[in-house]
């Protein structure tokens, strides 16, 4: 049961995320060192980790444009929405904190943890 719950609360995560990409962007990100498609490779809950795939079953995706878009791949649905640059990584929809190290990005929410890789 534990199990199940666990990824039940990738899932809702996730699609919380999904659903909140909605605005425009319009900024001149061109000089940004984030921009690129971020993939979703593995999700962590309680000190257990899974891949992605095995959470949604397909490709979990950001891809930051350097007008300040966005564009989420989950399950082939696709939503747009806007991106800003933070301290230490980037944000979305200013809701949505990532950290990023180089080619890694990290995302916290509600306890779960999403491993990013740009590709």
């Amino acid at each position: 049961m534990k199990k199940v719950m666990k990824k039940l609360a990738v899932v809702v995560a996730a699609m919380v995320m999904v659903l909140a990409f909605t605005a425009c962007g319009g900024e001149d990100m061109s000089s940004s060192p984030y921009l690129g498609k971020w993939v979703a490779v593995t999700a962590e809950y309680s000190g257990i980790e899974m891949s992605v795939e095995d959470v949604f079953g397909s490709e979990f995706s950001i891809s930051l444009e350097d007008d300040g878009t966005c564009t989420v791949v989950l399950d082939g649905d696709e939503e747009s929405g806007k991106w800003t640059e933070t301290d230490n990584g980037f944000n979305v929809e200013e809701e949505f904190d990532f950290v990023a190290d180089g080619d890694t990005a990290t995302l916290d929410y509600d306890g779960v943890t999403l491993n990013f890789e740009r590709q």
